[in-house]
């Protein structure tokens, strides 16, 4: 409907046309022959004008074929002026509508005066098509690109996701050897009662491991939970050489950080500190929030790096803990690790601070 419409109001805008020419020169309105005339070519149009998209959708113009296609096309309009011409002839004569007594005498008529009109339509259908296929394509285009972007987005993540679990799949058998180590020790020294308390201890905490497994990141306070299970273990192979400190700023708590975090600094200040001591050793853990920044501070009495090169860099511990920071956080998450001047190493972490409210707002 809204088609005819279109081609109904065009008909009435040349009928407008005719009867403004009419009062100009002062001659009578012709109502019948206007009507009749644009009524009957407008309609004859609509009829034909699909056929022309049509074509010009199979024979569309490029700037590789435009040479072989414009030439089809000019052919073309010149068959549809003339065909259109002959039709109007035709229905205008079996209608009765008396434009001329005769077939002949009608398409005699109305071939120069519509000719260069229906070449024009011709070709004002033809740059239609074309302008609507280029912008379909371009539509196509754009949206395969983002499809295309967000795959890639997609397969992005999921290569992140990756590299996150092969690098904490490193971490648990990490810690889970040197504390079965340790246990093997209290064994063979008798200690039956110190390794029963550190396997129970050990059994809690890969039970809270593998409930966290699926989580890259943890609220603050559940991973000082899991922190907690870690140190019960190495309270019992140090008794009373081992003193631990913990002092995270309240608001801090609420905050996201990596899972298994903090384990494997903690288990370096207690290695490469307290272990290498024969006096009792501490290690303070503090955190607390800079602006959009989430800081921490694992710091050690022991007797600290003698020089740069002392620094475990390489260690399975802190390299991993470094390259989860620069998958999760980019640049705005690092890891330091530098002696103090009163003796043992302080480890500082650096991360951007998000909560879960603002993870789930």
């Amino acid at each position: 409907m809204a088609y005819l419409a279109v081609w109904t109001f065009v008909a009435l805008f040349l009928v407008s046309q005719g009867v403004a020419h009419a009062l100009y020169v002062q001659q009578s309105v012709p109502w019948r022959i206007l009507f009749s005339v644009w009524l009957t070519d407008s309609y004859l149009w609509a009829v034909l004008a699909p056929l022309v998209w049509i074509f010009a959708k199979r024979l569309p113009i490029s700037r590789r074929s435009w040479w072989r296609v414009v030439p089809i096309h000019f052919a073309s309009s010149v068959a549809f002026a003339v065909g259109e011409a002959a039709l109007f002839a035709l229905v205008t004569t079996v209608l009765g509508l008396h434009i001329k007594p005769t077939f002949l005498a009608t398409f005699r008529m109305v071939l120069p005066g519509d000719f260069h009109l229906n070449v024009a339509l011709y070709w004002a259908v033809v740059g239609f098509q074309h302008a609507f296929s280029v912008y379909r394509l371009s539509q196509e285009r754009e949206t395969e690109a983002a499809q295309l972007a967000l795959r890639a987005s997609e397969l992005e993540k999921q290569l992140v996701r990756a590299r996150l679990g092969a690098l904490r799949m490193q971490l648990h058998p990490h810690f889970l050897f040197n504390t079965l180590n340790a246990i093997v020790v209290l064994v063979r020294q008798g200690k039956m009662q110190d390794a029963d308390q550190m396997l129970t201890n050990l059994s809690d905490l890969l039970r809270r491991t593998l409930e966290e497994w699926e989580n890259q990141e943890v609220p603050l306070r559940t991973e000082l939970e899991f922190l907690r299970l870690y140190l019960d273990i190495e309270r019992v192979r140090f008794q009373d050489r081992l003193s631990i400190d913990v002092a995270f700023e309240p608001e801090t708590l609420e905050a996201l950080v990596p899972s298994f975090l903090l384990q494997p600094l903690v288990e370096n200040a207690i290695r490469h500190g307290v272990a290498k001591s024969s006096a009792a050793g501490k290690v303070t853990l503090r955190s607390w929030r800079t602006g959009s920044t989430l800081e921490f501070r694992i710091t050690d009495d022991g007797p600290g790096l003698a020089n740069a090169n002392d620094v475990p860099a390489n260690g399975v511990g802190l390299s991993n803990t470094r390259a989860r920071l620069q998958q999760l956080y980019g640049r705005q998450g690092c890891l330091e690790l530098e002696s103090r001047e009163s003796g043992g190493t302080v480890a500082t972490i650096r991360i951007p601070y998000r909560d879960e409210a603002e993870t789930f707002a």
